[in-house]
């Protein structure tokens, strides 16, 4: 065999095993299970968010207090598979530039939807939401992935100091102001959506040591049986991989079919 032989032979050989690492990487369904359950947690609380909006039905405030449980489900979540994905990668700045480049752009989609709800709902728009405040906590994770389950130390100085700003109230709070969580009185009259880092990045963090107890070395350190034999979990699994996708559409459909209801 010549030279040029063995060189195809090798690129071949290369090729063939990063496809079969590529197939035989895995992702942990009960992970993408629970992601897709807050999403359609969320897609229900805002069903009711709009039918009273639109002045259908009034919200029922006491059940639409547990619209909290998504955002916090949501960026634990974010933790979680960011320490996943930090244990399967071997080249850290790569890593680091890929979460990075994923953190910028989901923070692009929050200020195209900010543009939106200027246009939408001009007297609440969105200035510092949830996509601006996940895009960003993926951001500055690569500064604090390599604590593993020492971040928790920073993340409960994140959150208490989060609660700390939620006492205060700022007249005319600018975009930094917002996005560090010091606001005014009665912030959610002036905006549908608001989640600064502090204290949302503390669950961020959070997330990165649970993660690094639970799936240690990218391996689950608890047992489960097989769940991708349940259709009801791979639905659900379905739904987490695509939650991104259905936080962009799900408002204006919902908006759209509640006003068609109303010409109608």
């Amino acid at each position: 065999m010549d030279a040029s032989q063995t060189k195809t032979s090798s690129l071949f050989t290369a090729l063939f095993a990063k496809v079969k690492k590529k197939k035989t990487s895995h992702r942990f369904p009960e992970l993408d299970a629970l992601r897709g359950c807050a999403i359609i947690l969320m897609v229900f609380l805002h069903i009711l968010w709009d039918l009273d909006y639109f002045g259908i039905m009034p919200l029922n405030h006491d059940l639409y207090q547990i619209q909290f449980i998504c955002p916090f489900l949501f960026l634990l979540l974010v933790g979680i598979c960011l320490s996943v994905s930090y244990g399967k990668a071997h080249e850290g700045y790569t890593i680091h530039s890929r979460l990075l480049l994923r953190g910028f752009k989901i923070f692009l989609l929050g200020a195209a939807l900010s543009v939106i709800t200027f246009i939408v709902f001009p007297d609440r728009p969105i200035i510092f939401g949830v996509l601006h405040c996940i895009g960003c906590s993926i951001m500055l994770s690569v500064v604090f992935l390599r604590l593993k389950t020492y971040a928790v130390l920073p993340a409960i100085g994140i959150i208490a100091v989060g609660l700390f700003f939620g006492t205060i109230a700022v007249t005319n709070p600018t975009v930094i102001h917002l996005a560090i969580g010091l606001h005014q009185e009665n912030v959610w009259s002036t905006t549908i959506d608001y989640f600064p880092l502090f204290p949302w990045f503390g669950v961020t963090l959070l997330g990165i040591a649970v993660g690094n107890v639970l799936y240690k070395d990218n391996k689950r350190q608890f047992h489960l049986p097989d769940l991708t034999r349940y259709k009801p979990v791979n639905m659900m699994s379905w739904l987490g991989k695509h939650s991104l996708l259905i936080y962009l559409l799900h408002q204006p459909l919902i908006a759209g079919m509640v006003h068609l209801y109303l010409l109608i």
